[in-house]
């Protein structure tokens, strides 16, 4: 059976050489969070206890999780054959936003940034801020808006 890991821990187990020379070793096995683990349930009692990884490692109950698995139909247009597909229900598939819809977004926000960016220098010039008026300042006040609104759309994602 499959089992995944909850929480991070750490399992002993033993080693027994049968070699007078090569001493039996106390090792450790570190699992983390989400590692897939196979074993079987042993019972005490007829109930059950935990779970024996490869023979030697025993892993609790409270630390691990059964990965259950059901039989999905899938029916094809294409071929009339029925196929079955074993899937785990509780995964979650996420559909990334296309590269497109993000593009749309950062040129929105360059563009309305840009607006208010030279609108906000042509602001200064009427307040007398800035004095003089010239293309180069409102030039400069229109990219560096474009800039920061693309770069707040892009920090927003």
């Amino acid at each position: 059976m499959d089992f995944v890991a909850t929480t991070d821990f750490v399992t002993p187990y033993v080693i027994a050489t049968g070699q007078p020379h090569k001493p039996t070793q106390i090792c450790k096995k570190q699992f983390r969070k989400g590692d897939i683990i196979t074993g079987e349930i042993k019972t005490v009692r007829g109930k059950p206890s935990f779970v024996l990884h490869k023979g030697v490692m025993v892993i609790p109950f409270s630390c691990i999780k059964q990965v259950i698995t059901k039989d999905i139909e899938v029916k094809s247009n294409l071929t009339a054959q029925k196929s079955i597909i074993k899937a785990n229900p509780k995964v979650e598939v996420r559909v990334p936003t296309t590269t497109i819809e993000s593009k749309k977004k950062m040129m929105d926000g360059a563009i309305l940034g840009a607006i208010l960016g030279f609108g906000g220098v042509i602001l200064a010039e009427k307040q007398g801020w800035i004095t003089g008026e010239e293309k180069k300042n409102r030039l400069y006040g229109a990219l560096i808006g474009a800039f920061l609104g693309g770069y707040f759309i892009y920090r927003q994602k």
